[in-house]
């Protein structure tokens, strides 16, 4: 939050500004340091004024606690990044842009507050990542949103689609989107569905650790997603993400078929149910995958409807199944549950207690969609195997296959959001639009 009005005025009437050196007493102590600014995420006290010290360290005092406040001579510059076009750039070179939807790989260091801070603009592209000038040509580079991942819903989804196609219809090789990684992969099965013709690579990448960390990874999987987008032949929604710890290469990982596995690491994103598509080295890409749509000519177009009353459950050993009964009195038309196993849940309890069945016979009963994934992630559902999985099939839940739950999800809303009946999403669900659902298994994707 940036100053309150009482700050602000106090330093109005004071003739002092950020970057000023001043000498403040509060409560009998006297501190010399420069004036801060507060950043907009900052969520400190808006009534302290925020001194860096000499000694390097930040102060905060509250301003009806200071006594007296005098401006000195000295003044520090904030920092500056140069406009994009005052970055020289070959205009040679294949035209990309970026859009920036927030997390750790749209911050910056700050290194006068000493503070990491979500404050990406477009100039810092090239100015942090000087080596994307002899790579691509930064057409156009936008904070869409400065937002936490979980904190985007459909309708940023459906803006980041659009915004995607604008740029490829002004003629970009390809789009790079900055995101947060916790649901990185929720957003790109979102623009998975929602882009239509997409004719060149729209890469979503972002970063585990922040930029004044040495482990740093976002320079790499910028880069990396840079020359996927100008230079990949094929178009798809993809991510963009270290292979390994170490900063050999990057996977390309289909859109629909990729999950966050890890809190932290640097190659948190694995592909499940699938290979990598591509892998990115420093000066060459390496298609894995000959099969993929290549670029073309097309017109994209957007489709973005979708439905929001869809809920993703989990099943597990005394789930209530209340939960749906309660999301079904709401008015929600579908679910994605993730079962264990082949695509379980608690049907066959001891005098029924806790049974979902009586509850997705209801859900069915009123025309909702009920899908079934599973919570394995790896492998496919199967209700022909065990008594509770012919249950489920005879109460008219539909087994998605290999889909992933959050895929299933995104894909659900999606569908229901062009009021489609009950009968044609059941089948819609179980056809493939994007590579979100294979016919059969390759035993090399375990674990890849």
């Amino acid at each position: 939050m940036p100053y309150s009005e009482k700050v602000l005025q106090f330093l109005k009437s004071r003739g002092l500004s950020t970057g000023d050196e001043v000498q403040v007493e509060a409560e009998g102590v006297k501190l010399e340091g420069y004036v801060l600014p507060r950043e907009e995420l900052d969520f400190g006290d808006q009534d302290a004024l925020l001194l860096k010290l000499k000694s390097g360290y930040n102060a905060g005092i509250r301003i009806d606690t200071i006594s007296s406040a005098k401006k000195l001579s000295g003044r520090v510059e904030l920092e500056r990044f140069p406009k994009l076009k005052e970055v020289a750039q070959d205009p040679e070179l294949p035209p990309i842009s970026f859009i920036s939807t927030g997390g750790t790989i749209s911050s910056r260091v700050d290194y006068l507050t000493g503070g990491v801070a979500m404050l990406f603009s477009p100039e810092e592209i090239l100015y942090g990542i000087p080596e994307l000038s002899s790579l691509v040509r930064v057409r156009t580079a936008e904070r869409l949103f400065s937002m936490a991942s979980e904190d985007l819903r459909p309708e940023q989804w459906a803006a980041i689609s659009s915004k995607a196609i604008d740029c490829l219809m002004q003629g970009d090789r390809g789009v790079v989107v900055l995101h947060g990684t916790d649901t990185m992969h929720f957003t790109a099965a979102a623009l998975s569905f929602m882009i239509k013709n997409l004719n060149a690579p729209v890469a979503l990448t972002g970063a585990q650790r922040s930029p004044d960390r040495g482990s740093r990874d976002a320079d790499m999987n910028v880069i990396a997603s840079a020359r996927v987008a100008a230079h990949l032949p094929h178009a798809l929604v993809c991510l963009v993400f270290h292979s390994s710890p170490s900063d050999r290469s990057a996977f390309v990982l289909r859109g629909t078929r990729a999950r966050k596995m890890h809190t932290s690491r640097r190659d948190a994103f694995r592909p499940v149910n699938d290979l990598p598509v591509a892998r990115v080295t420093d000066g060459s890409i390496e298609v894995l995958d000959p099969s993929l749509k290549p670029r073309s000519d097309e017109a994209p177009w957007v489709d973005t409807a979708f439905e929001d009353k869809v809920a993703l459950l989990l099943a597990h050993p005394n789930s209530p199944p209340e939960l749906m009964d309660h999301l079904l009195d709401k008015g929600y038309k579908g679910f994605i549950v993730q079962g264990t196993g082949l695509g379980h849940v608690p049907s066959l309890t001891l005098e029924g207690k806790g049974s979902w069945l009586p509850t997705i016979k209801r859900a069915i009963d009123e025309s909702a969609f009920v899908g079934m994934t599973s919570q394995c992630l790896y492998g496919r559902v199967d209700p022909l195997v065990y008594r509770n999985g012919r249950l489920l099939m005879e109460a008219g839940v539909t087994f998605l296959g290999d889909m992933l739950p959050e895929v299933a999800y995104v894909k659900l809303g999606w569908l229901l959001g062009h009021g489609f009946g009950l009968e044609d999403v059941r089948k819609l669900m179980l056809f493939s639009f994007a590579g979100e659902i294979a016919d059969g298994d390759d035993p090399s994707t375990y674990l890849y």
